[in-house]
């Protein structure tokens, strides 16, 4: 099975390096920088605002499950796993600690998934939803495929992270949800 996934991982890369270039390479380092701990703060504290102004409490207890649930179980993994990252002839960026799960993949979908979700329950007028979910989910993906142009992850460790994002997106909506029905 881990052959299968380093033969996958590899192949990616592959074909990721030859369609490099500097303009490309600078849209993916500004694009990955939404995925940062100081862009996720931001946005995550905008949202717990939004909740707070609206008196919409249920939500920034689901923002914390999704956004701090992703943060500790991706730290927990890489800490567990102690997958190494990619040789650095394919890195364009100076970073640091273990690859598996990429915690910018984990992070991004939980905080933006939630946002997209937080839109699509608030937004009026109910026709602008949908364009901004839409916005929101190609954010999430690009930023995912950021990290392996940038040859900073593996694609399975980009998709770990999505797997990860996504269930504590679901529990933060779960929580979220149960928390408005007793209102």
């Amino acid at each position: 099975m881990i052959s299968i996934i380093t033969g996958f991982d590899s192949y990616v890369q592959s074909i990721v390096d030859v369609g490099r270039s500097p303009i490309i390479i600078s849209l993916f380092n500004f694009i990955t920088q939404c995925g940062d701990a100081r862009w996720i703060a931001v946005v995550a504290i905008g949202m717990a605002v939004v909740a707070w102004r609206h008196r919409r409490f249920e939500y920034k207890a689901g923002l914390a499950v999704a956004l701090l649930g992703s943060l500790a179980a991706s730290s927990l993994i890489k800490i567990l796993v102690h997958r190494v990252r990619p040789d650095s002839p394919f890195a364009l960026m100076d970073v640091s600690g273990y690859s598996f799960p990429s915690m910018h993949a984990a992070v991004s979908l939980a905080t933006y998934g939630f946002l997209a979700y937080m839109i699509y329950k608030l937004m009026h007028p109910p026709h602008h939803r949908l364009p901004w979910v839409y916005a929101l989910s190609g954010l999430i993906l690009l930023i995912g495929f950021s990290r392996i142009y940038l040859g900073v992850h593996y694609t399975s460790d980009v998709l770990g992270g999505f797997v990860v994002g996504g269930i504590f997106l679901w529990l933060g909506i779960q929580i979220t949800s149960r928390l408005g029905t007793r209102h």
